[in-house]
């Protein structure tokens, strides 16, 4: 080998060692951008009908935004001071959340000793009330680390507002230049892809805050209609897990039974029962027709990416993984699959016509075409 392409070959690894250590460095900055456009695509509907009311775009979008942050703000303040007066309670009461627990033990062994006929016991006393001292003595050391979290996600949601205000004023612009880094023969292709994926990302996420929204709101109705205390708090665990696909659910179901236990072993079955009826809803006929569809995958893909995205890049990995799915599925079909197969299987019907949609092109009084209409059969007498 020569000289020369040693050097370019160095050159070319390193530069590419250059550009993998720059995206490592700068995960987080990519998955906010990321964040910023599925959310500016999910409210871009909302921003056109606005503007066909005769608002401007400068006044739609910041009114869409503060539209958002107050119902979400409202929403928390609705729900969050009941769970922080009975966590505040605990906190400062090692004894109280350990002799809570152990009641809702004692009720539950009761209730297995009279259906299985024998004695059950699920775990000992004294060892709930040194886990329980144990877990919130290390709550407490790391709580000053989890406000600063908290500080890091509020600065993290202004910049997804500003980077999702600044996708929508120059949606238009970000396309055009994005389509002349390609070859112009895919400058259309790739055009009408971006906007595909865009549609996807926003289709997804509005279908994902319809579920969550209707399951909180049902779990929270019914709830209400049992007289069951903190029926908001509980509609709201279980409809903002939701939010994270395939296990989310779950998690929030078990978490609100779990502190509707704390309170009394009715509720806590009633709060279960309730999450069961819910789920059975949301999992056979709202999720297939408002997230799977909207990105066209197969479920089974949709969980292998959820699971990817949460090993990778925890909560919020999962929450990106279909959307990042779905990207992939509009780039593949539109960039290798539907190219490929007008190359394999050319023929197509067009009014009960069979038609050759070929590559290789004739010429029709001197004019090159790559249709040829396939010879009429032969009738036979």
């Amino acid at each position: 080998m020569k000289a020369r392409q040693v050097f370019i070959a160095t050159l070319a690894v390193l530069a590419g060692l250059a550009v993998g250590y720059i995206v490592l460095t700068s995960v987080r900055i990519l998955v906010i951008l990321l964040l910023a456009i599925i959310v500016a695509s999910s409210a871009r509907p909302l921003v056109a009908r606005l503007t066909r009311l005769g608002l401007s775009v400068g006044i739609a979008i910041p009114l869409i935004y503060a539209g958002i942050l107050f119902s979400v703000l409202i929403l928390f303040l609705v729900v969050l001071p009941p769970v922080l007066n009975q966590a505040t309670t605990y906190l400062e009461n090692d004894w109280r959340l350990a002799n809570r627990i152990i009641l809702t033990k004692s009720w539950l062994e009761e209730r297995l000793t009279l259906l299985t006929e024998q004695e059950v016991v699920l775990a000992d006393n004294e060892t709930i009330r040194e886990t329980i001292t144990a877990t919130l003595t290390n709550i407490r050391r790391t709580a000053p680390d989890m406000l600063d979290d908290v500080g890091g996600v509020l600065g993290e949601t202004v910049l997804i507002i500003v980077m999702g205000i600044y996708w929508l004023t120059a949606r238009e612009k970000s396309i055009l230049f994005v389509t002349r880094l390609v070859p112009t023969n895919y400058r259309l292709q790739t055009q009408e892809a971006l906007r595909e994926i865009e549609d996807t990302m926003g289709a997804y996420t509005r279908g994902m805050v319809f579920v969550a929204l209707f399951v909180g709101l049902a779990n929270f109705a019914i709830l209400a209609l049992l007289r069951i205390p903190n029926a908001a708090t509980y509609g709201f665990i279980v409809g903002i897990t939701t939010m994270l696909p395939i296990i989310g659910g779950l998690i929030g179901g078990g978490l609100a039974t779990l502190l509707a236990l704390l309170g009394s072993p009715i509720h806590g079955l009633a709060v279960f029962a309730v999450f069961v009826l819910v789920q059975q809803v949301e999992v056979h006929y709202l999720t297939p027709r408002t997230m799977s569809r909207s990105i066209g995958v197969d479920p089974l893909l949709v969980m292998v990416a959820v699971f990817v995205g949460f090993a990778l890049y925890g909560v919020v990995g999962a929450i990106i993984a279909i959307p990042l799915l779905g990207t992939v599925n509009v780039l593949l079909r539109t960039f290798v699959v539907e190219p490929r197969q007008e190359r394999v299987a050319p023929y197509a019907m067009e009014e009960g016509v069979p038609v050759f949609r070929g590559p290789a092109a004739t010429e029709v009084n001197g004019t090159a075409t790559g249709v040829i209409q396939a010879p009429e059969a032969s009738s036979s007498g």
